[in-house]
């Protein structure tokens, strides 16, 4: 058993975990369904999101508890080491993850993600963000669509695909999402340790997300080794340039496999 709902392509390939952000789901990744030529793909829901369950322990829903979920994940699938690839509060998720458990990381790779990278908040971000946890509570999920990030509101998604992820979206849990919120957000950033990172690094930064360039060029300097694949486009990268993102991950992955032992990473 696991704690995530997951899907899983057939074995074969090295594993490539993909870990979706905030109100998505595994649905963020059908853009780049083409990575499947060379990874064996797992697509997680994370807790409150898809097909996962919404566990009413608040303890469930901190980064710590999350990022023991997706090693149970690897346990449970008999994986060794694996490749692993967050989106935004997901790659909160997977940059903490390398942290903790780096020798079982091959090479990672990670997108726009303020809030994993962001420093305190200051009163002003904090009352913002209590007055979303407030309406959620107060009005439930029609709530879910006066968030700036939900999927509704994405102008250069394929039509396809916007549909399905704000359909996704609106059928997030909503007390799920409120602990997420309470008890997940506010301990996401690792930027304080990412200087201590072991694993190869990739970022793939979309430059239309304008807020996120200050965040990337702290990133550069924290992690002098971090690669970065600068795109044209916003904070979902890997959908608004499936192809680019496709081949940044390929290229930097099939050359970090290249330095590893095959053997121990399928």
């Amino acid at each position: 058993m696991t704690d995530l709902h997951f899907e899983a392509d057939p074995a074969g390939h090295p594993t490539l975990l993909l870990v979706h952000g905030f109100l998505s789901s595994r649905n963020h990744w059908l853009a780049n369904a083409n990575l499947s030529r060379h990874f064996r793909l797992i697509r997680v829901d994370l807790p409150a999101h898809g097909k996962s369950p919404a566990p009413s322990d608040d303890l469930a829903y901190t980064p710590e508890a999350m990022t023991l979920a997706l090693d149970r994940l690897r346990q449970h699938l008999g994986i060794e080491r694996w490749f692993i690839c967050g989106q935004s509060f997901g790659a909160g998720l997977t940059l903490r993850y390398a942290l903790d458990h780096p020798e079982r990381v091959i090479a990672q790779a990670f997108t726009n993600a303020n809030a994993a990278l962001r420093g305190a908040w200051d009163d002003a971000r904090l009352a913002a963000h209590q007055a979303r946890i407030d309406d959620l509570r107060e009005n439930g999920r029609p709530a879910l669509r006066r968030f700036a990030f939900h999927p509704c509101h994405a102008r250069r998604f394929p039509e396809e695909i916007r549909k399905q992820l704000a359909s996704d979206a609106d059928n997030c849990d909503v007390e799920g999402i409120i602990r997420i919120m309470r008890m997940g957000t506010p301990r996401l950033p690792v930027i304080g340790r990412l200087s201590e990172t072991q694993v190869p690094t990739l970022l793939i930064n979309g430059l239309r997300e304008r807020a996120f360039q200050p965040a990337r060029d702290l990133a550069l300097a924290t992690l002098p080794g971090l690669q970065i694949a600068d795109l044209d486009g916003g904070h979902s990268i890997n959908i608004e340039q499936s192809e680019g993102f496709d081949s940044a991950v390929t290229r930097f992955f099939t050359a970090c496999l290249a330095g590893a032992d095959a053997s121990h990473v399928r």
